[in-house]
């Protein structure tokens, strides 16, 4: 436990702050936003007695926002994404650092919004990452740790739907053909599996088995941190051998070391197969649309590419409406079609 210091002055502050455990354990530092010595000596004195009273009537302790993010942070210390989350979090500090969990609402968080729409001039996507560490930080609150009984609901901004960007088939072997030899395994695997770039640089021998044709992702290796089997094709097998022998661990390397990223290497092999717009992460969204579109069913598709969630392969579901035209048959009005010379009728 925290040595307890009480009221100290900081020097980027005018005001008093406190640093304080109090009886039921909690540790509260923050400013009292008050310049004052007496005053802050007064808001010190009555912050305990509250506390005190609180403990004795049972009356549970308000918890502050920033005791959530410092455990949040503590209990996710393996993330692979956190430092989005540190990087969120302290962008929105400014708003919600005074507050308790219980003032966290959409008018707290708004001028947060309205900054950086207006002067940061970030999309509404980029805000909704930072809205969605809240959201998760309140449910854990509310959920695990017991220290509010309900939270506001944060509404999400709207965010524009955008286009599944994929090659066709054509495209895709004249993006082949541009590559440098180093680069073309890695991206016929993308193109055959659907794996992520960390998830195919990643890839290790000792994780592949070219007999029984599949390989496995370790876990902390893909998005989601969960480990995944990965079906060979024939088009993924040829890439893997054409690696073998090149590193004793690694599959996809350059230069004899693990390949770490594609580098400007893959921009060029873009331009000159006339790509634009297309990202690495793309190859990933091609693979997924030419199954689609060849009958594999979406289902199938999100046990394929290790989605948790079934609203992540809707987005390809417009590449396949084929798949839904037995349901729309059902209603067809029963014709015959008859043959007359030299047009055709319903009747």
């Amino acid at each position: 436990m925290a040595r307890e210091r009480g009221l100290y002055r900081r020097k980027d502050s005018p005001y008093w702050w406190i640093d304080v455990v109090l009886p039921c354990g909690q540790r509260v530092c923050r400013s009292t936003r008050l310049k004052d010595k007496d005053a802050a000596n007064e808001y010190l004195i009555n912050l305990k007695a509250s506390a005190h009273k609180a403990l004795r009537d049972g009356v549970p302790t308000e918890h502050s926002w920033r005791e959530a993010v410092v455990r949040y942070l503590a209990e996710n210390s393996g993330k692979r994404t956190l430092q989005a989350d540190i990087d969120n979090l302290k962008k929105l500090d400014p708003f919600l650092g005074e507050l308790n969990l219980k003032q966290v609402n959409m008018d707290a968080i708004w001028p947060f919004i309205h900054l950086r729409q207006t002067e940061h001039r970030v999309a509404n996507g980029t805000i909704n990452r930072a809205l969605e560490v809240v959201r998760r930080i309140l449910h854990l609150a509310r959920d695990e740790w017991n220290w509010v009984e309900r939270f506001s609901k944060l509404r999400m901004l709207k965010e524009p739907k955008q286009r599944v960007r994929f090659l066709q088939r054509e495209e895709a072997d004249h993006l082949l053909e541009e590559l440098p030899k180093h680069l073309c395994p890695v991206v016929q695997f993308a193109l055959s599996t659907g794996c992520r770039m960390g998830e195919i640089v990643n890839l290790e021998w000792r994780r592949v088995d070219l007999d029984r044709r599949v390989a496995w992702l370790d876990h902390g290796t893909t998005k989601n941190g969960e480990g995944r089997g990965i079906p060979l094709n024939n088009d993924a097998v040829l890439a893997l051998r054409e690696c073998v022998g090149k590193s004793r661990q690694w599959c996809f390397t350059f230069g004899g070391k693990r390949m770490d990223r594609v580098g400007s290497a893959w921009k060029r092999a873009l331009i000159r197969a006339g790509i634009t717009e297309f990202r690495f992460h793309d190859l990933r969204h091609t693979w997924a649309s030419w199954h689609v579109m060849s009958g594999t069913s979406l289902q199938e598709l999100m046990e394929l590419g290790g989605w948790k969630s079934y609203e992540m392969v809707l987005r390809y579901a417009h590449l396949a409406p084929e798949h839904l035209s037995t349901a729309a048959s059902r209603i067809e009005r029963k014709m015959e079609i008859v043959e007359l010379n030299p047009t055709k009728t319903l009747r």
